[in-house]
């Protein structure tokens, strides 16, 4: 596994960084959050996909309520 940043890096509210990160030989795509470890562990759909979470996690839902993620 080999993952690459794939946007910008944001600052949440309290502080914590946020970003998109992907393994296209694996095709997979993650998030990444200094201040939610497990946060990297939900797969994402896609690189866009990954990149609209990061920033809506940085910026309106911390909890992930609203973020689509990819079905096991």
């Amino acid at each position: 596994m080999a993952y690459e940043r794939i946007s910008k890096i944001l600052e949440t509210p309290d502080g914590a960084f946020v970003y998109a990160q992907a393994d296209y030989k694996a095709d997979r795509f993650r998030v990444v959050c200094s201040g939610c470890p497990d946060l990297q562990n939900t797969p994402r759909n896609s690189g866009a996909g990954a990149i609209l979470a990061a920033s809506y996690h940085a910026e309106r839902d911390p909890n992930e309520r609203h973020v689509p993620v990819r079905k096991k």
